[in-house]
C-alpha cells in the first residue's frame, strides 16, 4: 500500500459514512423528531432522560424509513434531476447495503422504543414507519395520488408517539397533530409542482402530475392557505400568544399562496415549498415552548 492509498482511505471512509447519514434524510427527519418532542412536552413530559430516549428512537426509526425509501426508489431517483445525486444512484452506497442499513436501523429504533417508551409508543413508532416505508413508498406512490394522505400519517405518528411516551393522549393533542397531516400534502405537492416533469418521467403519482397546471396550482395554494389557518387556530389550544405568533409567521406563505392561486408560476411554488418547512418548525416550537 502506498502513502497515497493511506491518505485516500480515511477520506473515502468519511465520505461513505456521510452517505449513510444522507440516506437517513436528516433535513426531513429532524422535523419528525421535533414533532415527537413537541408532543412529549405538550403531554407534560419533563424528564431529560426520557426526552433523549425519544429523540434517539425518532432518529433511528424515521431514519430507517428514509433509508428504505432511498433503497426502494433507487431507479426512480436515477432518472430525476432532483435526486440523481443521492447516495445509491451516485454509487456511494450499494443497494444491498442500503437495505441492510435501513432494516437494522429500524429494528433498533423500534426495539428501543419498546424498551424505553413502552408498548403504546412503540406501536405508534411502528405504525409511522409502516405508513411511510410500506404504504406510501412501496404500495401507493406509483399507483395513486392518495399516497400522500397515507404517508402523512408518519408525521401524525411522531407527535402521538411523544404524547404516548409522556402518558397522555387527549382530543387536543389529536387536533394539534392533525396540523402536521394537513401540512404535508401542500409541502410535498408544491415541490412536486416545480419538478412535475421529473415526477411524470419517474411514473410517480403526485397531484401536479395527474391534474393540469391550473387545477393543480389552485388545489395546492388553497390547501396551503387552509393549513396555515388551521395551525394558527389550533394553537389557541396552547395559548393566544402562540396563535398570534403563528398567524404572523404564516403571512408570507399565505401571500405567496394567494398569488399562485391563478398564476401557476413555478417560482411561487418553490417559495411556497421553502417557506413551509420553517412554518411547521415555528408551529412545533411554539407548542414545545408553551409547556416549558
Amino acid at each position: 500500500m502506498t502513502s497515497r492509498d493511506v491518505q485516500i482511505g480515511p477520506r473515502n471512509r468519511r465520505r461513505r459514512a456521510f452517505c449513510y447519514v444522507v440516506l437517513m434524510k436528516p433535513r426531513v427527519i429532524w422535523l419528525l423528531v421535533l414533532a415527537s418532542v413537541a408532543g412529549y412536552l405538550y403531554a407534560g413530559g419533563r424528564s431529560p432522560v426520557s426526552l433523549a430516549e425519544l429523540v434517539a428512537v425518532g432518529t433511528l426509526s424515521a431514519g430507517g424509513a428514509a433509508a428504505f425509501n432511498h433503497y426502494w426508489e433507487r431507479r426512480e431517483d436515477s432518472v430525476m434531476s432532483r435526486t440523481r445525486a443521492r447516495p445509491i444512484p451516485a454509487g456511494c452506497v450499494e443497494p444491498r447495503r442500503a437495505l441492510e442499513f435501513s432494516l437494522a436501523t429500524t429494528a433498533v429504533g423500534i426495539a428501543l422504543a419498546l424498551l424505553w417508551l413502552g408498548a403504546p409508543a412503540a406501536a405508534s413508532v411502528a405504525l409511522g414507519w409502516f405508513s411511510y416505508a410500506v404504504a406510501y413508498t412501496v404500495i401507493l406512490k406509483k399507483r395513486s395520488i392518495a399516497n400522500i394522505f397515507v404517508g402523512g400519517l408518519a408525521g401524525v405518528a411522531a407527535f402521538i408517539t411523544g404524547c404516548l411516551s409522556a402518558g397522555l393522549l387527549d382530543a387536543s393533542a389529536l387536533l394539534l397533530s392533525a396540523a402536521i397531516y394537513l401540512w404535508i400534502p401542500s409541502h410535498i405537492w408544491s415541490l412536486a409542482y416545480v419538478y412535475r416533469q421529473d415526477y411524470a418521467r419517474a411514473g410517480i403519482k403526485m397531484l401536479p402530475v395527474v391534474l393540469d397546471d391550473r387545477k393543480a396550482s389552485a388545489v395546492i395554494s388553497a390547501l396551503n392557505i387552509f393549513s396555515a389557518a388551521y395551525m394558527a387556530a389550533t394553537l389557541l389550544l396552547v395559548s393566544p400568544i402562540a396563535a398570534a405568533v403563528q398567524a404572523a409567521a404564516s403571512a408570507y406563505g399565505v401571500y405567496i399562496s394567494a398569488r399562485s392561486l391563478a398564476g401557476g408560476d413555478p417560482g411561487y411554488f418553490w417559495r411556497m415549498f421553502k417557506a413551509s418547512g420553517p412554518l411547521l418548525t415555528v408551529y412545533l416550537a411554539l407548542i414545545a415552548a408553551a409547556r416549558l
